[in-house]
């Protein structure tokens, strides 16, 4: 049966989802959800995740939402040998830390400034863009490390989920990403592995280019 992801092309949570979903060769019915026309907000929806975010998937009866959540259970059912979630408890660890950084310091920040441009429709002021600069990138910077990737010297789950921030965070047209060249060279280097994220990030790039060729 095809598992069904309930998808926001501008979410980097569900741009990791597809990425891992691609990755392992798991097919994916996408259905999207159109936030704007407050799709999120049903009953329907409410019954698949009572907090109204993207992603989710339905696997038949059963539901799963937050990211890191769908992705254990891709792995767990799907590929649980792969190579992306090594068995090394150190390697592990590293991995759980760097999503866990993302959900917990990373995705706010991120998810406010975006919110104000769709919101206000104007362009950060010099403070916002300062903030985000060193609650976001900077923070980004520290999950990365100076490894060659985010756990070490391997691909992992860890950087397919880091990509899909760095993609908002190095090419909204605000920031400079000359300002941060481990990044930009680490994000250069990844994507090189992942041969399939130029589809999966396009129509989510798409709107924030026009968005913000909007803003005042």
């Amino acid at each position: 049966m095809t598992i069904t992801l309930y998808n926001l092309d501008r979410s980097p949570p569900c741009m990791f989802v597809r990425s891992l979903a691609k990755h392992i060769g798991v097919a994916l019915k996408i259905k999207d959800v159109d936030f704007d026309k407050k799709e999120h907000l049903t009953d329907e929806y409410f019954k698949i995740n009572p907090f109204r975010k993207a992603p989710v998937i339905v696997d038949g009866d059963f539901s799963v939402y937050e990211s890191n959540a769908i992705a254990y259970y891709l792995l767990r059912k799907h590929a649980p040998e792969s190579e992306l979630y090594p068995a090394g408890l150190k390697i592990r660890t590293r991995i759980d830390q760097v999503l866990a950084g993302l959900a917990n310091k990373i995705d706010g920040p991120l998810v406010l400034f975006f919110f104000h441009r769709i919101v206000r429709k104007t362009k950060p002021s010099a403070e916002e863009l300062q903030e985000f600069e060193q609650k976001v990138i900077t923070g980004i910077e520290y999950l990365v490390g100076d490894d060659k990737f985010a756990a070490g010297d391997t691909l992992t789950l860890a950087d397919l989920a880091v990509i899909p921030y760095l993609t908002l965070a190095l090419e909204n047209d605000s920031v400079d990403p000359a300002k941060f060249p481990k990044l930009a060279s680490y994000y250069k280097r990844v994507r090189k592995e992942l041969p399939y994220y130029e589809e999966i990030r396009s129509d989510g790039m798409k709107y924030f280019k026009e968005l913000w060729a909007t803003l005042k």
